[in-house]
Protein backbone atom coordinates (compact mmCIF):
# COMPACT_ATOMS: atom_id res chain seq x y z
CA UNK A 1 0.00 0.00 0.00
CA UNK A 2 1.50 3.38 -0.77
CA UNK A 3 1.33 5.65 1.82
CA UNK A 4 1.04 9.29 0.95
CA UNK A 5 3.37 12.16 1.90
CA UNK A 6 1.29 14.02 4.16
CA UNK A 7 0.30 10.61 5.53
CA UNK A 8 3.73 10.71 6.37
CA UNK A 9 4.00 14.25 7.93
CA UNK A 10 1.33 13.51 10.42
CA UNK A 11 2.85 10.09 11.51
CA UNK A 12 6.05 12.29 12.36
CA UNK A 13 4.46 15.44 13.74
CA UNK A 14 2.76 13.05 16.23
CA UNK A 15 5.55 11.26 16.98
CA UNK A 16 7.64 14.68 17.78
CA UNK A 17 4.55 15.71 19.94
CA UNK A 18 5.18 12.30 21.80
CA UNK A 19 8.91 13.28 22.49
CA UNK A 20 7.66 16.90 23.94
CA UNK A 21 5.74 15.16 26.27
CA UNK A 22 7.87 12.02 27.31
CA UNK A 23 10.68 14.75 27.61
CA UNK A 24 8.97 16.98 30.25
CA UNK A 25 11.11 17.36 33.68
CA UNK A 26 10.41 14.69 36.01
CA UNK A 27 7.69 16.53 38.36
CA UNK A 28 5.97 18.71 35.42
CA UNK A 29 3.00 15.62 34.74
CA UNK A 30 2.14 15.67 38.42
CA UNK A 31 2.09 19.35 38.44
CA UNK A 32 -0.19 19.54 35.71
CA UNK A 33 -2.16 16.58 36.46
CA UNK A 34 -2.81 18.28 40.31
CA UNK A 35 -4.01 21.44 38.42
CA UNK A 36 -7.06 19.16 36.60
CA UNK A 37 -10.35 17.38 37.30
CA UNK A 38 -10.01 13.59 38.00
CA UNK A 39 -12.05 12.98 34.94
CA UNK A 40 -9.53 15.57 32.84
CA UNK A 41 -6.46 13.45 34.76
CA UNK A 42 -7.59 10.37 33.59
CA UNK A 43 -7.87 11.26 30.00
CA UNK A 44 -4.14 12.03 29.71
CA UNK A 45 -3.67 8.60 29.62
CA UNK A 46 -4.00 8.62 25.99
CA UNK A 47 -1.36 11.23 25.36
CA UNK A 48 1.60 8.54 25.44
CA UNK A 49 2.70 5.12 26.71
CA UNK A 50 4.86 7.43 29.45
CA UNK A 51 1.37 9.15 30.51
CA UNK A 52 -0.91 5.23 30.56
CA UNK A 53 -0.91 5.11 33.95
CA UNK A 54 0.31 8.99 35.86
CA UNK A 55 -3.35 9.60 36.34
CA UNK A 56 -3.52 7.17 38.93
CA UNK A 57 -0.46 9.38 40.96
CA UNK A 58 -3.23 12.48 40.61
CA UNK A 59 -2.55 14.93 43.81
CA UNK A 60 -5.78 17.51 43.00
CA UNK A 61 -9.21 17.85 44.66
CA UNK A 62 -11.36 15.26 44.38
CA UNK A 63 -15.04 15.63 44.29
CA UNK A 64 -18.23 13.79 44.37
CA UNK A 65 -21.42 15.70 44.81
CA UNK A 66 -23.51 13.15 42.89
CA UNK A 67 -24.08 12.14 39.15
CA UNK A 68 -25.52 14.37 36.36
CA UNK A 69 -27.78 10.95 36.27
CA UNK A 70 -28.42 11.36 40.00
CA UNK A 71 -29.14 15.03 39.85
CA UNK A 72 -31.60 14.99 36.83
CA UNK A 73 -33.44 11.97 38.38
CA UNK A 74 -34.00 14.08 41.77
CA UNK A 75 -35.43 16.50 39.79
CA UNK A 76 -37.89 14.29 37.93
CA UNK A 77 -38.55 12.35 41.83
CA UNK A 78 -40.33 16.09 42.47
CA UNK A 79 -42.08 17.10 39.62
CA UNK A 80 -44.30 13.43 39.04
CA UNK A 81 -47.47 13.22 41.15
CA UNK A 82 -49.14 9.57 41.97
CA UNK A 83 -47.08 7.82 44.82
CA UNK A 84 -46.47 4.43 42.68
CA UNK A 85 -44.64 6.17 39.74
CA UNK A 86 -42.73 8.43 42.54
CA UNK A 87 -41.91 5.24 44.49
CA UNK A 88 -40.92 3.02 41.09
CA UNK A 89 -38.21 6.59 40.23
CA UNK A 90 -36.76 6.42 43.62
CA UNK A 91 -35.84 2.42 43.12
CA UNK A 92 -34.39 3.83 40.28
CA UNK A 93 -32.59 6.62 41.92
CA UNK A 94 -31.25 4.40 44.94
CA UNK A 95 -29.80 1.97 41.94
CA UNK A 96 -28.26 4.48 40.40
CA UNK A 97 -26.84 6.03 43.23
CA UNK A 98 -25.33 2.12 44.38
CA UNK A 99 -23.39 2.59 40.88
CA UNK A 100 -22.30 6.15 41.78
CA UNK A 101 -20.87 4.57 45.08
CA UNK A 102 -19.10 1.50 43.68
CA UNK A 103 -17.47 4.32 41.00
CA UNK A 104 -16.06 5.70 43.89
CA UNK A 105 -14.90 3.21 45.73
CA UNK A 106 -12.99 1.66 42.34
CA UNK A 107 -11.34 5.29 42.14
CA UNK A 108 -10.20 5.23 45.26
CA UNK A 109 -8.90 1.88 45.62
CA UNK A 110 -7.03 2.88 41.81
CA UNK A 111 -4.94 5.80 43.19
CA UNK A 112 -1.64 5.72 43.80
CA UNK A 113 -0.58 9.37 45.19
CA UNK A 114 0.63 9.76 48.88
CA UNK A 115 -1.32 12.90 49.11
CA UNK A 116 -4.35 14.92 48.09
CA UNK A 117 -4.88 18.47 47.76
CA UNK A 118 -8.63 18.46 49.09
CA UNK A 119 -11.62 15.60 49.12
CA UNK A 120 -15.18 16.56 48.98
CA UNK A 121 -18.11 14.04 49.43
CA UNK A 122 -21.26 16.30 49.23
CA UNK A 123 -24.55 14.18 48.11
CA UNK A 124 -27.59 12.02 49.71
CA UNK A 125 -25.28 8.28 50.28
CA UNK A 126 -28.44 6.39 51.52
CA UNK A 127 -27.81 3.40 54.07
CA UNK A 128 -25.50 1.38 52.10
CA UNK A 129 -22.33 2.98 52.43
CA UNK A 130 -19.26 2.50 53.92
CA UNK A 131 -18.32 6.03 55.00
CA UNK A 132 -15.79 4.99 57.46
CA UNK A 133 -13.08 3.96 54.92
CA UNK A 134 -13.66 7.29 53.13
CA UNK A 135 -12.67 8.73 56.07
CA UNK A 136 -9.64 6.70 56.58
CA UNK A 137 -8.51 7.43 52.89
CA UNK A 138 -8.75 11.06 53.55
CA UNK A 139 -6.58 10.91 56.23
CA UNK A 140 -4.02 8.00 54.92
CA UNK A 141 -3.61 10.71 51.81
CA UNK A 142 -2.73 13.47 53.65
CA UNK A 143 -5.78 15.85 52.53
CA UNK A 144 -5.66 19.54 52.83
CA UNK A 145 -9.32 20.66 52.66
CA UNK A 146 -11.80 18.18 53.56
CA UNK A 147 -15.38 18.82 52.53
CA UNK A 148 -18.12 16.08 53.85
CA UNK A 149 -21.99 16.22 53.84
CA UNK A 150 -23.75 12.78 53.37
CA UNK A 151 -28.00 14.26 54.00
CA UNK A 152 -29.76 15.65 56.35
CA UNK A 153 -31.14 12.10 57.22
CA UNK A 154 -27.81 10.24 57.52
CA UNK A 155 -26.62 10.02 61.18
CA UNK A 156 -22.70 10.16 61.05
CA UNK A 157 -20.53 10.64 63.91
CA UNK A 158 -16.63 11.95 62.67
CA UNK A 159 -14.93 8.63 63.86
CA UNK A 160 -12.23 9.87 66.42
CA UNK A 161 -10.59 6.28 66.21
CA UNK A 162 -9.76 6.61 62.48
CA UNK A 163 -7.84 9.94 63.36
CA UNK A 164 -6.01 8.86 66.36
CA UNK A 165 -4.47 6.06 63.51
CA UNK A 166 -2.38 8.04 62.14
CA UNK A 167 -1.23 11.49 62.69
CA UNK A 168 -3.87 14.08 60.56
CA UNK A 169 -1.31 17.46 60.34
CA UNK A 170 -1.67 18.52 57.11
CA UNK A 171 -5.26 19.17 57.34
CA UNK A 172 -5.86 22.78 56.63
CA UNK A 173 -9.89 23.20 55.86
CA UNK A 174 -12.84 21.36 57.50
CA UNK A 175 -16.00 21.65 56.32
CA UNK A 176 -19.32 19.36 58.03
CA UNK A 177 -22.98 19.67 57.05
CA UNK A 178 -25.45 16.91 59.02
CA UNK A 179 -21.96 15.58 60.66
CA UNK A 180 -21.92 14.93 64.68
CA UNK A 181 -18.49 16.13 66.33
CA UNK A 182 -17.98 14.95 69.79
CA UNK A 183 -16.20 16.93 72.29
CA UNK A 184 -13.16 14.96 72.02
CA UNK A 185 -13.23 15.42 68.58
CA UNK A 186 -13.43 19.33 68.80
CA UNK A 187 -10.10 18.37 71.09
CA UNK A 188 -8.39 16.27 68.66
CA UNK A 189 -8.90 19.58 66.15
CA UNK A 190 -7.87 22.14 68.32
CA UNK A 191 -4.79 20.48 69.36
CA UNK A 192 -3.53 17.75 67.19
CA UNK A 193 -4.21 19.86 63.49
CA UNK A 194 -1.84 22.09 63.76
CA UNK A 195 -2.12 23.83 60.54
CA UNK A 196 -5.97 23.61 60.74
CA UNK A 197 -6.83 27.13 59.36
CA UNK A 198 -10.43 26.90 58.61
CA UNK A 199 -13.75 25.08 60.90
CA UNK A 200 -17.18 25.36 59.26
CA UNK A 201 -19.71 23.23 61.13
CA UNK A 202 -23.44 23.55 59.66
CA UNK A 203 -26.34 21.79 61.49
CA UNK A 204 -24.02 19.19 63.02
CA UNK A 205 -23.85 18.00 66.36
CA UNK A 206 -21.82 19.34 68.52
CA UNK A 207 -20.56 19.53 72.20
CA UNK A 208 -22.80 22.05 74.77
CA UNK A 209 -19.88 23.74 75.69
CA UNK A 210 -17.57 24.43 73.04
CA UNK A 211 -14.03 25.12 73.72
CA UNK A 212 -12.05 26.59 70.88
CA UNK A 213 -8.68 27.18 71.97
CA UNK A 214 -5.27 24.97 71.71
CA UNK A 215 -1.38 25.66 72.57
CA UNK A 216 -0.71 26.02 68.71
CA UNK A 217 -4.23 26.79 67.46
CA UNK A 218 -3.27 28.85 63.53
CA UNK A 219 -7.21 28.59 63.32
CA UNK A 220 -8.41 31.65 60.73
CA UNK A 221 -11.98 31.23 60.36
CA UNK A 222 -14.64 29.62 62.40
CA UNK A 223 -18.34 28.96 61.29
CA UNK A 224 -21.11 27.63 63.56
CA UNK A 225 -24.45 27.49 61.60
CA UNK A 226 -27.58 26.25 63.41
CA UNK A 227 -25.35 23.62 65.53
CA UNK A 228 -28.42 23.68 68.18
CA UNK A 229 -26.84 21.60 71.18
CA UNK A 230 -24.08 24.29 71.85
CA UNK A 231 -24.99 26.32 74.49
CA UNK A 232 -21.76 27.99 75.34
CA UNK A 233 -18.85 29.19 73.34
CA UNK A 234 -15.20 29.70 74.91
CA UNK A 235 -12.70 30.88 72.22
CA UNK A 236 -8.98 31.83 72.66
CA UNK A 237 -7.52 31.93 69.29
CA UNK A 238 -4.85 34.76 68.23
CA UNK A 239 -4.83 34.09 64.50
CA UNK A 240 -9.15 34.47 64.40
CA UNK A 241 -9.37 36.65 61.49
CA UNK A 242 -13.06 35.50 60.31
CA UNK A 243 -16.00 34.32 62.74
CA UNK A 244 -19.56 33.28 61.49
CA UNK A 245 -22.59 32.45 64.08
CA UNK A 246 -25.89 31.58 63.29
CA UNK A 247 -28.43 30.29 65.90
CA UNK A 248 -30.12 30.82 68.89
CA UNK A 249 -29.05 32.67 71.82
CA UNK A 250 -25.48 32.14 73.10
CA UNK A 251 -23.43 32.38 76.48
CA UNK A 252 -19.95 33.31 75.06
CA UNK A 253 -16.59 34.52 76.03
CA UNK A 254 -14.30 35.60 73.39
CA UNK A 255 -10.57 35.58 75.64
CA UNK A 256 -8.11 36.61 72.57
CA UNK A 257 -9.19 37.52 69.66
CA UNK A 258 -6.80 40.06 68.59
CA UNK A 259 -7.00 39.64 64.88
CA UNK A 260 -10.89 39.30 64.49
CA UNK A 261 -11.87 41.87 62.15
CA UNK A 262 -14.75 40.09 60.08
CA UNK A 263 -17.63 38.51 61.57
CA UNK A 264 -21.31 37.39 60.31
CA UNK A 265 -24.72 36.66 62.75
CA UNK A 266 -27.64 34.89 62.25
CA UNK A 267 -30.60 34.59 64.52
CA UNK A 268 -30.24 35.43 67.88
CA UNK A 269 -27.19 38.23 68.19
CA UNK A 270 -27.64 39.50 71.94
CA UNK A 271 -25.15 37.24 73.16
CA UNK A 272 -22.37 38.89 71.12
CA UNK A 273 -23.27 42.68 72.35
CA UNK A 274 -20.93 42.62 75.59
CA UNK A 275 -17.68 41.19 73.45
CA UNK A 276 -15.03 43.73 73.16
CA UNK A 277 -14.37 42.67 69.85
CA UNK A 278 -16.95 44.30 68.32
CA UNK A 279 -15.04 47.50 68.25
CA UNK A 280 -12.49 45.84 65.79
CA UNK A 281 -14.74 44.43 63.39
CA UNK A 282 -13.89 45.92 59.54
CA UNK A 283 -16.27 43.92 57.75
CA UNK A 284 -20.22 42.77 59.57
CA UNK A 285 -22.72 40.86 58.55
CA UNK A 286 -26.21 40.94 60.08
CA UNK A 287 -29.39 38.85 59.25
CA UNK A 288 -32.00 40.01 61.53
CA UNK A 289 -34.72 38.34 59.60
CA UNK A 290 -36.14 35.75 62.07
CA UNK A 291 -36.39 38.36 64.99
CA UNK A 292 -36.82 42.07 63.29
CA UNK A 293 -38.38 43.96 66.18
CA UNK A 294 -36.39 42.01 69.41
CA UNK A 295 -33.60 43.20 66.85
CA UNK A 296 -34.15 47.10 67.38
CA UNK A 297 -33.11 46.86 71.81
CA UNK A 298 -30.19 44.67 70.75
CA UNK A 299 -28.88 47.87 68.22
CA UNK A 300 -29.76 50.22 70.46
CA UNK A 301 -26.76 48.86 72.62
CA UNK A 302 -24.52 48.80 69.98
CA UNK A 303 -20.81 50.14 70.78
CA UNK A 304 -19.51 52.45 68.45
CA UNK A 305 -18.12 50.16 65.38
CA UNK A 306 -15.37 52.74 65.18
CA UNK A 307 -13.42 50.25 62.10
CA UNK A 308 -16.59 49.27 60.37
CA UNK A 309 -15.93 49.66 56.78
CA UNK A 310 -18.78 47.34 55.12
CA UNK A 311 -21.70 46.08 57.18
CA UNK A 312 -24.15 43.85 55.07
CA UNK A 313 -27.93 43.49 56.54
CA UNK A 314 -30.65 40.68 55.72
CA UNK A 315 -34.03 42.31 57.00
CA UNK A 316 -37.52 42.00 55.47
CA UNK A 317 -39.04 45.41 54.05
CA UNK A 318 -41.93 46.81 56.70
CA UNK A 319 -44.51 49.63 56.60
CA UNK A 320 -44.05 50.42 60.72
CA UNK A 321 -40.16 51.66 60.13
CA UNK A 322 -38.28 49.39 61.83
CA UNK A 323 -36.13 48.31 58.98
CA UNK A 324 -35.36 52.23 58.66
CA UNK A 325 -34.84 52.44 62.41
CA UNK A 326 -32.38 49.21 62.76
CA UNK A 327 -30.31 51.01 59.32
CA UNK A 328 -30.53 54.38 60.98
CA UNK A 329 -28.85 52.99 64.12
CA UNK A 330 -26.12 50.64 62.72
CA UNK A 331 -25.26 54.18 60.66
CA UNK A 332 -24.88 55.86 63.80
CA UNK A 333 -22.64 53.66 65.57
CA UNK A 334 -20.60 53.18 62.21
CA UNK A 335 -18.48 56.80 61.79
CA UNK A 336 -15.88 55.06 59.38
CA UNK A 337 -18.49 52.95 57.30
CA UNK A 338 -17.78 53.51 53.51
CA UNK A 339 -19.97 50.77 52.37
CA UNK A 340 -23.53 49.50 53.31
CA UNK A 341 -25.38 46.78 51.12
CA UNK A 342 -29.38 45.89 52.28
CA UNK A 343 -30.64 42.99 51.36
CA UNK A 344 -34.47 42.69 51.41
CA UNK A 345 -37.44 40.33 51.89
CA UNK A 346 -40.17 41.73 50.18
CA UNK A 347 -42.75 39.49 51.49
CA UNK A 348 -45.36 42.44 51.30
CA UNK A 349 -44.20 45.27 49.65
CA UNK A 350 -46.03 48.55 50.56
CA UNK A 351 -46.62 51.01 47.96
CA UNK A 352 -48.24 54.27 50.09
CA UNK A 353 -46.39 57.86 50.07
CA UNK A 354 -42.85 58.08 51.34
CA UNK A 355 -42.51 60.04 54.37
CA UNK A 356 -39.35 62.77 54.59
CA UNK A 357 -37.22 62.53 57.13
CA UNK A 358 -34.85 65.09 59.18
CA UNK A 359 -31.00 65.17 58.42
CA UNK A 360 -29.62 63.18 61.98
CA UNK A 361 -26.03 63.45 61.57
CA UNK A 362 -22.68 62.97 59.21
CA UNK A 363 -22.18 59.64 57.56
CA UNK A 364 -19.52 58.89 55.65
CA UNK A 365 -20.84 56.37 53.59
CA UNK A 366 -19.79 56.17 50.03
CA UNK A 367 -21.28 53.17 48.00
CA UNK A 368 -24.70 52.20 48.58
CA UNK A 369 -26.55 48.46 47.39
CA UNK A 370 -30.39 47.41 47.41
CA UNK A 371 -30.39 43.88 46.69
CA UNK A 372 -34.16 42.97 46.10
CA UNK A 373 -35.41 46.43 45.22
CA UNK A 374 -39.21 46.11 44.26
CA UNK A 375 -39.49 50.27 44.91
CA UNK A 376 -41.56 50.26 48.24
CA UNK A 377 -42.53 52.79 50.42
CA UNK A 378 -39.98 52.36 53.00
CA UNK A 379 -37.24 51.27 50.44
CA UNK A 380 -37.34 55.01 49.29
CA UNK A 381 -37.31 57.00 52.97
CA UNK A 382 -34.39 54.63 53.48
CA UNK A 383 -32.54 55.82 50.00
CA UNK A 384 -33.66 59.19 50.62
CA UNK A 385 -32.64 59.53 54.26
CA UNK A 386 -29.41 58.09 53.13
CA UNK A 387 -28.96 60.81 50.93
CA UNK A 388 -29.59 63.68 53.07
CA UNK A 389 -27.30 62.54 55.88
CA UNK A 390 -24.11 60.37 53.74
CA UNK A 391 -22.96 64.11 51.80
CA UNK A 392 -19.60 62.06 50.50
CA UNK A 393 -21.95 59.44 48.82
CA UNK A 394 -20.38 58.73 45.39
CA UNK A 395 -22.37 55.74 44.58
CA UNK A 396 -25.79 53.84 44.69
CA UNK A 397 -26.82 50.20 43.21
CA UNK A 398 -30.21 49.11 42.88
CA UNK A 399 -30.54 45.26 42.55
CA UNK A 400 -34.26 44.36 41.28
CA UNK A 401 -33.29 40.41 40.90
CA UNK A 402 -35.61 37.75 43.37
CA UNK A 403 -35.14 38.57 46.96
CA UNK A 404 -32.46 37.41 49.24
CA UNK A 405 -34.30 33.66 51.08
CA UNK A 406 -36.81 32.88 48.07
CA UNK A 407 -38.08 30.14 50.77
CA UNK A 408 -39.53 33.12 53.36
CA UNK A 409 -42.09 33.37 50.57
CA UNK A 410 -45.68 33.70 51.65
CA UNK A 411 -46.96 29.45 50.87
CA UNK A 412 -48.22 29.71 47.56
CA UNK A 413 -46.71 32.29 45.77
CA UNK A 414 -44.34 31.29 43.05
CA UNK A 415 -41.33 33.22 41.95
CA UNK A 416 -43.15 34.38 38.50
CA UNK A 417 -44.78 37.13 40.80
CA UNK A 418 -41.73 38.73 40.94
CA UNK A 419 -42.33 41.17 38.46
CA UNK A 420 -38.80 42.29 37.47
CA UNK A 421 -39.33 44.53 34.93
CA UNK A 422 -41.73 46.50 36.76
CA UNK A 423 -39.30 46.75 39.69
CA UNK A 424 -36.52 47.96 37.33
CA UNK A 425 -39.31 50.49 36.24
CA UNK A 426 -39.41 51.73 40.16
CA UNK A 427 -35.85 52.09 40.05
CA UNK A 428 -35.31 53.72 37.38
CA UNK A 429 -38.42 56.87 38.81
CA UNK A 430 -36.31 56.95 42.01
CA UNK A 431 -33.26 57.89 39.74
CA UNK A 432 -34.88 61.14 39.43
CA UNK A 433 -34.54 62.49 43.09
CA UNK A 434 -30.73 61.22 43.36
CA UNK A 435 -28.34 63.94 42.77
CA UNK A 436 -26.25 63.87 39.72
CA UNK A 437 -23.27 63.91 41.54
CA UNK A 438 -23.88 60.35 42.73
CA UNK A 439 -23.28 57.45 40.72
CA UNK A 440 -26.62 55.23 39.77
CA UNK A 441 -26.44 51.84 38.80
CA UNK A 442 -29.40 49.36 38.21
CA UNK A 443 -29.18 46.07 38.15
Amino acid sequence: MQVSRSDNKEKKAKANDDDLINQLPNGIPAFILSKLSIDEAARTSILSRKWRYLWTFFSGTLEFDGSPTMKDMKKDIKKVSGRQLQMAMEIMYDAERQTYTTWINDLLSSLESTTLQGLKFWFHVGSRCDIDKWVDFAIKKKVQNLELYFGHSFEYVLPLHLFELASFNSLRVLRLKFITVTEEMVEYLMCRCPVLETLSLVNSGVPNIMKVSGPSLRLKCLELIRCWELRKLEIFADNLVSFKYYGPKLDTEFKSVPNLVEAAFGGSCVGFIGESFLSQIKVLKLDITENVPEMIDWLTQLPELKNLKHLELVTCVDDDGITLNACVFLLKASPSLWRFTLKMLNINPIFRTERKFTKECHYSLKEMELVGFCGAASEVELVMHVLENAVELQKITIDTSLPTKPKVRPLGEHPNTWDHEQNRKRAWELQEKIPSRVEFVCL
